[in-house]
């Protein structure tokens, strides 16, 4: 989520508008396609000035069609692209521009060939896919059935044509459609003369306000050339710096000044930057000095396990892990000791740390970690109230860490944030 910004825009930067049909995402589908092209259009120079989601209602996307053109100097549509009854995207464009469809029968015999390498039926609906809006250019589809459609649309003289795109809803069919024909049009277009570099810094072990707080002489430097953003996820921040300059050099410096700049003021609890993830950390500090990993996981039910093996090559350190709800898994499998749970029991400080030390040695690990809590919505109590969590590591040698939480949010959050807590911890543990 998006939770501070601070940017000034420069005087006639262009204009660059989403707008993405589908009921579905007025239902609570998550919406993906505004960050993925804010990124593309980022790496390029440019910026996305606005986003809208709508029904997948002919009347209502051709009246916003109308009037994001009427402002913006590109126009990007995704989904409604599609066979059915509410793929309806073509019909409210060409009713926005008062054009006519045209059936492309080239475009129907590809789409025809690509059910029959299939083997299936083509259904009389996918003829729809073969209608462009008239004047469009069709955008070759590699992994679905629907065609993209690419319009240049006259403006005043001296003013580059206004771009309309209308592009399929699937990410991984609108992706490649928007790298190979969308984008190199933008850039030809708007972004001439416009030079971008950008800085991404994941944060961790700061509350989001603290790091907003202590990265202010840093953002206060906003301006036409720079602006930032920052956004907080379960158990993490990220601070995001873009600067778009004249000169490639000058964007370059700019970004490597707020490096500077941010590290002095959050280095500590920078874990990493661009594409690097947590459990990437982890594992750059696990092969750095040769040690292997184990888990035991009660609350969180493999979350654990998941991140740290979505890493490439993770086989080379990560040995396994254990999923003990059972009082019983916990006993025999881990070794903790009846005296410990009829004390303390399950969710508890010793209980964890007993459980980090048999999943070591159970799994002859250099390093075992254990996470136990109680995530909810039931199952808490006065004592020990839903959101209690418990993270102890074993190992290396004779090290150990342990790391007591009181989390917020639904069951799926506080897991979430439960597991982030164990990867940082670990990744602190494990600093030369």
């Amino acid at each position: 989520m998006k939770t501070a910004s601070r940017q000034q825009t420069a005087a006639r930067e262009p204009a660059i508008e989403l707008l993405c049909a589908g009921t579905e995402l007025l239902a609570g589908k998550t919406n993906t396609h505004s960050a993925f092209i804010a990124r593309r259009l980022r790496a390029a120079g440019l910026r996305l000035a606005r986003a809208t989601s709508l029904p997948d209602d002919p009347a209502l996307l051709a009246e916003e069609i109308r009037a994001a053109l009427g402002r913006c100097d590109a126009l990007l549509v995704c989904g409604g692209m599609g066979p059915t009854f509410d793929d309806v995207t073509r019909e409210a464009a060409a009713a926005a521009l008062g054009r006519d469809l045209v059936f492309h029968p080239r475009l129907f015999t590809a789409i025809r060939r690509k059910f029959s390498r299939l083997r299936f039926p083509l259904p009389r609906e996918n003829r729809r896919q073969a209608f462009l809006v008239r004047g469009a250019m069709p955008l070759a589809n590699r992994v679905g059935s629907a065609p993209g459609q690419l319009l240049a649309l006259r403006r005043a003289p001296g003013r580059a044509p206004q771009t309309l795109a209308l592009l399929p809803g699937p990410p991984d069919e609108m992706a490649p459609m928007l790298d190979e024909a969308v984008m190199p049009r933008l850039r030809g277009s708007y972004a001439r003369g416009r030079h971008a570099a950008s800085l991404t810094l994941h944060l961790c072990g700061l509350p989001e306000s603290v790091a907003d707080e202590k990265l202010r002489p840093v953002t206060n430097l906003a301006g036409p050339e720079l602006d930032f953003t920052i956004l907080a996820s379960a158990g993490q921040v990220d601070f995001h710096a873009f600067s778009r300059c004249a000169r490639a050099a000058r964007a370059r410096r700019l970004i490597a000044r707020v490096r500077r700049l941010a590290l002095r003021r959050v280095g500590p609890h920078v874990f990493g930057e661009g594409p690097q993830t947590l459990e990437s950390a982890v594992a750059g500090r696990l092969r750095r000095r040769r040690l292997t990993l184990a888990v035991a996981e009660s609350c969180s039910a493999g979350m654990l396990a998941a991140r740290l093996t979505s890493v490439p090559g993770s086989s080379t350190y990560f040995r396994g892990g254990v999923l003990a709800y059972h009082d019983r898994v916990k006993q025999e499998l881990l070794g903790v000791r009846d005296k410990t749970l009829s004390r303390h029991g399950a969710v508890s400080m010793a209980s964890a740390r007993e459980m980090a030390e048999g999943a070591r040695r159970a799994l002859k690990a250099g390093v075992g970690v254990a996470l136990t809590g109680i995530a909810g919505p039931g199952g808490g109590g006065p004592r020990k109230p839903v959101g209690l969590t418990f993270i102890a590591i074993s190992g290396p040698g004779r090290g150990s860490a342990r790391l007591r939480l009181m989390l917020t949010g639904d069951r799926e959050t506080i897991r979430q944030k439960a597991v982030a807590a164990a990867l940082k911890l670990l990744w602190s543990h494990l600093q030369p």
